[in-house]
């Protein structure tokens, strides 16, 4: 309504100007001037009180304050993403609780190192020496251990009362190309240690066991010398392969018996082949003593014991000249006057 009486009085003010101008013009007195005058201040009036107006301006207010409302939550919600994904800094006085912290306590905070592990099975060791076909030495967690392969056993090439037994040194051999300055995994068994200190193991050379290698090669056979049995199964398995093609220790009848303990038989049945041939034997002469091996150690030094030796020769050597009552029990248990059998 206000809007269009607003338009009406903006065309009559109009008009009354144009008419005042004309008559002002031909020298004629006017009262357009004034009725223009008038509508202008009716403009005027309806322009000021056009509610519509009013209601657009307060509706564009509220628009305009919505809008930088919105703006504003925008702002507060990268803000606060931008200080999630910053790292916390620590506060003062968390830093000076931190530093005040005694050496000893911030140590005690530190992970324990953990035994590092080999790509396959067990402890990470490096073997450094090869004692038999069944015993080597390694370094392991920073120390030198002697390790006794378990469930397996080789013949002998440095027992004190045995010559050397057929296919020993091939199983040493073995053992040198095998893994001698190799990186293996030991796997200590339920017995960690036998008597004489060794540690008792299976040796894994990547996903297999070296015990399983010398088996199928028919240079080692099963043995129950220790209490763990775990891996017996698969080590018969291994056993096989080289019993059915008679090879190695298989290739001499009656030498070489199935978990037995008590070693080979090639020297006893050796022995009744040459009963027959006493006789001759006798008139043979005597062949002389071997020299005893010189004494590595004092034998009256201090303690020594059967890792401190290179063979078995030492050993007894060392044990017989400390007198019969073995003061450095190199004999072990069994009292059977034999220093150290397992070098």
């Amino acid at each position: 309504m206000f809007m269009f009486i607003g338009l009406l009085t903006f065309l009559l003010t109009a008009i009354f100007l144009v008419f005042g101008v004309f008559q002002k013009a031909r020298g004629k007195n006017t009262k357009a001037f004034k009725m223009a005058g008038i509508s202008f201040i009716i403009l005027i009036l309806c322009v000021w009180l056009d509610p519509e107006d009013s209601t657009t301006d307060i509706a564009t207010d509220e628009k305009t304050e919505e809008k930088q409302e919105e703006t504003n939550k925008q702002e507060k919600k990268t803000k606060e993403e931008a200080e999630k994904e910053e790292p916390k800094e620590a506060k003062p006085e968390e830093v000076t609780k931190k530093n005040s912290q005694k050496p000893s306590e911030q140590a005690s905070k530190q992970e324990k190192p953990v035994a590092k592990k080999s790509a396959s099975y067990g402890v990470e060791a490096k073997v450094v020496r090869i004692v038999d076909g069944d015993t080597i030495e390694v370094l392991m967690d920073g120390e030198q251990k002697q390790i006794r392969m378990l469930l397996i056993d080789t013949p002998e090439t440095k027992h004190p009362s045995k010559p050397v037994e057929p296919f020993g040194p091939e199983a040493s051999q073995f053992a040198t190309e095998t893994l001698k300055n190799k990186t293996v995994g030991i796997e200590v068994g339920s017995e960690a240690t036998d008597k004489y200190g060794r540690v008792l193991a299976y040796v894994w050379v990547g996903n297999k066991t070296y015990q399983e290698m010398v088996l199928e090669k028919g240079l080692a056979t099963t043995a129950y010398l220790y209490n763990d049995l775990s891996m017996l199964d698969q080590f018969h398995k291994a056993q096989d392969t080289a019993k059915t093609r008679g090879i190695g220790v298989w290739s001499i009848p009656g030498y070489a018996h199935v978990d037995h303990d008590h070693g080979y038989h090639y020297e006893e049945e050796k022995e009744v082949a040459q009963k027959p041939a006493a006789k001759q034997a006798q008139s043979k002469p005597a062949q002389p003593k071997p020299a005893e091996p010189a004494l590595k150690y004092d034998v009256n030094g201090p303690d020594r014991d059967c890792g401190d030796f290179d063979t078995q020769a030492e050993a007894q050597a060392f044990m017989e000249s400390s007198g019969p009552s073995d003061p450095h029990r190199l004999d072990g248990n069994d009292n059977d006057g034999i220093a150290c059998e397992s070098l």
